[in-house]
């Protein structure tokens, strides 16, 4: 059914000269690409972080040597490279490296647990690392017997600068994306260089991506997002200013954000709406004026933040991309304008990229009723790494042209007549956190391993707030004793900070539906009762102490906190301690840093913090933290 098809995206007009990217340029690699940028403006700044700049002479020279490396002692057969490197620019010179040697890329992000990294290290088949030197002693405990490093800070200074003769086809492998899967481990999402070229041809045209735009890249270099953000950025000679956002938290992005005058700050809702919290009335990001956001629903108050804390030239793109098919639809808005439905619809499609909604049989229901997107182009990803049988599931061919398939995405979602969708969820058990998409039952391996869980069930519940959060169901076999907590902090040893459950709800049995199967909708809602901890609770004794035990209270949704209760095992994480320390600096005008929340990570040794950190704070804070 082609009726009511969807306009073709919008363009967001720029402030600044900008240059169409043509089809005819999608016939070549990504090297290549980035080259042409490098011909055209050596000088002009490419990446800088709070250490170093780069200006694109400068990473070219850098990622040629590295490249040169690479291919002295490995060749340039096409072949799985792994990067263990730190959130900065050594970590995209790294990846360009790969790409100019003629191989393809995975990513470990050293956050991870060692688990995960060994076993996407090992399925890869990745046969050298390259890390950085902060990396290099994880880099040798993941490395198999004989699998050798690359340490990028040890570069022989001597060896050649000058562009390599490897020429890798379009169509070659460029890197592999892994996300949540559904057997228990993580999977690898394959995409060439084609692929990520088209995603650069779409959105530089849609946007108007020209050599003045500044980008904000704090996202994992393990995931989509950053990919598009990484080469619509160098692929198009601009700036990319990486932020860890994971160390440094809130209180030092505004600052980023102004005095670099970020142009395009591509974030997901979550992380937008807790940022929004931190700011003071009325403070304007002038020089934003694309403000790209997706990976979860986006809500009417998400809006109105956005026009009280941007300029009237900024614009709203929210919607749809998958790990396995990159931007399939946006939807634009502009400053000011009010939105009458509860969420932002996620759009029309994008070029060569068609929609389809389908029915449980494969047929496409009509505008209105609820269908499963399906996504039919040239240019999705190549399949799931030496997964042969998943990729036959995900992904259709085309009767008519082999050039063609279909990714089944999973998603649900109602067209309107205008053409545009509305996603109004998952079909299956995957859900959307923080604008990852999380295969549950990955989780539920982890849980069911951890002695003392006889079996156990995640669901994606939305808090009071209306923030969507993992809750972990278990049922204890009894022997030997468990807890919320030590189950926490088992699973963290397999699965990163993102998939771990906010709330673990202890219950006598999983209810079950007729069939024998869990029924999921019959799981209680989590109350706001302190969990189980292996330590007792410890009431607070001062005004500091009650004042920081609300404080993690509220972000945890949690009536009682001890002074002893570790926030993380509570059910916090890193962006959940990003706001506590916005409401430290609200509350007691003292800037505590992110790394404190990670080792003082209890109200007692909060409090502590606060009186480190608050010397040159006005006597009012300096009399309430006296008390500690």
């Amino acid at each position: 059914m082609n009726e009511g098809r969807a306009p073709l995206a919008p363009r967001v007009e720029g402030v600044f000269p900008w240059s169409p990217f043509a089809d005819s340029e999608l016939d070549q690699s990504i090297p290549r690409r980035f080259e042409t940028q490098v011909r055209a403006d050596p000088d002009r700044l490419a990446i800088t972080t709070s250490e170093r700049s780069f200006t694109y002479g400068e990473l070219n020279r850098a990622a040629n040597r590295l490249a040169r490396t690479i291919v002295a002692t490995h060749g340039d057969e096409p072949a799985a490279v792994a990067l263990l490197c730190n959130h900065d620019a050594g970590a995209l010179v790294a990846m360009l490296a790969v790409l100019k040697a003629g191989k393809f890329y995975l990513v470990l992000d050293p956050a991870f647990p060692l688990d995960r990294l060994s076993y996407m290290l090992a399925d890869s088949g990745a046969g050298v690392i390259v890390t950085d030197a902060a990396n290099k002693p994880l880099a040798s405990r993941l490395a198999r017997e004989g699998l050798p490093s690359v340490n990028m800070n040890e570069v022989d200074d001597g060896v050649s600068s000058e562009n390599l003769d490897v020429h890798s086809s379009p169509d070659a492998l460029a890197m592999l994306l892994y996300t949540s899967g559904s057997t228990g481990k993580p999977k690898g999402v394959m995409h060439s260089h084609l692929n990520v070229l088209v995603e650069v041809r779409n959105l530089t045209n849609a946007w108007c991506v020209s050599s003045h735009d500044r980008w904000l890249l704090y996202t994992s270099l393990s995931f989509a997002n950053s990919v598009r953000t990484i080469y619509c950025t160098l692929l198009n000679g601009g700036s990319v200013y990486p932020y860890d956002l994971k160390k440094r938290g809130f209180e030092a992005l505004p600052h980023w954000l102004q005095s670099h005058r970020i142009t395009i700050l591509r974030t997901l809702p979550t992380t937008f709406r807790n940022f929004m919290a931190t700011l003071p009335p009325r403070h304007v990001f002038a020089d934003v004026r694309l403000l790209s956001i997706g990976g979860e629903p986006m809500y009417r108050t998400d809006v109105e933040a956005f026009n009280e804390h941007f300029s009237s030239a900024c614009v709203i793109a929210h919607g749809l991309g998958p790990t396995e098919c990159f931007m399939v639809c946006l939807n634009y808005v502009p400053h000011g304008t009010i939105i009458d439905a509860a969420k932002l619809d996620i759009g029309s499609p994008l070029r060569d990229k068609e929609v389809l909604l389908v029915d449980e049989s494969g047929r496409e229901v009509p505008a209105g009723e609820i269908g499963e997107i399906w996504v039919k182009s040239r240019y999705i990803s190549l399949g799931y790494w030496g997964d042969a049988e998943r990729t036959r599931g995900a992904f259709l061919p085309d009767p008519h042209d082999p050039a063609v398939r279909t990714y089944k995405t999973g998603d649900l979602a109602v067209r309107a007549a205008n053409g545009c969708f509305t996603h109004v969820g998952r079909r299956d058990f995957q859900v959307k956190i923080r604008g990852y998409r999380i295969d549950v039952s990955e989780i539920e391996v982890a849980m069911r391993a951890v002695a003392g869980v006889k079996d156990a069930v995640v669901v994606g519940r939305e808090d009071t707030a209306g923030e969507k959060r993992l809750v972990g169901y278990f049922v204890a076999s009894g022997t030997p004793k468990v807890t919320a907590a030590h189950i926490r902090r088992s699973i963290a040893q397999v699965v990163p900070d993102y998939m771990l459950p906010a709330v673990m709800v202890g219950i006598a049995e999983l209810p079950k539906t007729p069939n024998g199967k869990t029924d999921r909708l019959r799981l209680s809602a989590p109350t706001r009762e302190r969990p189980a901890l292996e330590s007792a609770f410890v009431a607070p004794t001062t005004a500091t102490q009650s004042e920081l035990a609300r404080i993690l209270g509220d972000i945890l949704g949690v009536d009682e906190v001890g002074i002893h209760d570790n926030f993380f095992e509570l059910g916090g994480d890193s962006l959940g301690a990003a706001r506590v320390l916005a409401q430290l600096r609200k509350k007691f005008n003292v800037n505590v840093p992110m790394k404190a929340m990670f080792e003082s990570p209890t109200v007692a040794e909060l409090a502590k913090a606060l009186h480190v950190h608050a010397p040159d704070a006005p006597p009012l804070v300096r009399s309430v933290t006296r008390e500690c």
